[in-house]
């Protein structure tokens, strides 16, 4: 999946993001509430960690603007603040979560795959669709109790496909979620990578689990 982290402190922005990569996320930084909203409104993210002490657009304003907007996205706040009225603050102004600084990553990391499970409107880390199992949490796939080796890109596509189930995803889709925004990836890139996926689930299954449907992308079928 792929985060938006809004942070001044560049340090703490690299920290999470190589952090947040062993974990499989892909993660793009803004230094700034107003580079912030320019990418939420120009890109497509999974989840928002966001600071509240943010140079020309703080936090909370921010936070504000992108619920006022309708923009549906998981918003995590991140802040030194430990005051309960400030937690208050940030969860009213439209955050779905809060933590405070210092975490661990584990914890961000856990809390992360709730707000965007939620999202997807999953109660589990496990996804289960006919033979297929995936468990989000350990970033793996099975078909009839099978383990399915498949490649990061591979996992995120089929994890990407999983939480859309029963509805189509355009290959642009799987481009904006899988790949960072600066990525110029052609849509064969995206048939070789589903090919590959497909003949994976297939060898275990029998039978075509991914189906392309004509102008439209791609989506997890049941025979």
């Amino acid at each position: 999946m792929k985060l938006l982290i809004v942070e001044d402190d560049k340090e703490l922005c690299s920290v999470l993001s190589k952090g947040l990569g062993k974990y499989e996320y892909i993660c793009e930084v803004a230094f700034n509430g107003e580079e912030g909203l320019y990418c939420i409104e120009t890109n497509v993210y999974d989840a928002v960690i966001l600071d509240i002490n943010l140079p020309k657009i703080d936090g909370i304003t921010l936070c504000k603007t992108i619920r006022e907007k309708l923009i549906d996205i998981p918003i995590i706040m991140l802040t030194a603040r430990t005051d309960t009225d400030d937690k208050i603050l940030g969860l009213d102004s439209g955050a779905d979560d809060y933590l405070g600084k210092p975490f661990e990553l584990k914890e961000l990391s856990a809390r992360l795959r709730v707000l965007i499970r939620r999202n997807y409107n999953k109660a589990s880390n496990i996804v289960k669709i006919g033979d297929l199992l995936i468990n989000t949490e350990e970033k793996t796939a099975k078909v009839k109790d099978e383990i399915i080796e498949l490649t990061t890109r591979e996992y995120d596509i089929l994890e990407l496909l999983s939480y859309s189930y029963p509805n189509v995803i355009s290959a642009e889709k799987i481009i904006e979620h899988v790949w960072r925004s600066d990525t110029n990836e052609f849509t064969n890139v995206i048939r070789v990578h589903i090919a590959n996926l497909r003949r994976k689930l297939k060898q275990q299954n029998g039978e075509e689990l991914i189906e392309t449907i004509k102008g439209r992308g791609y989506k997890i079928c049941l025979k």
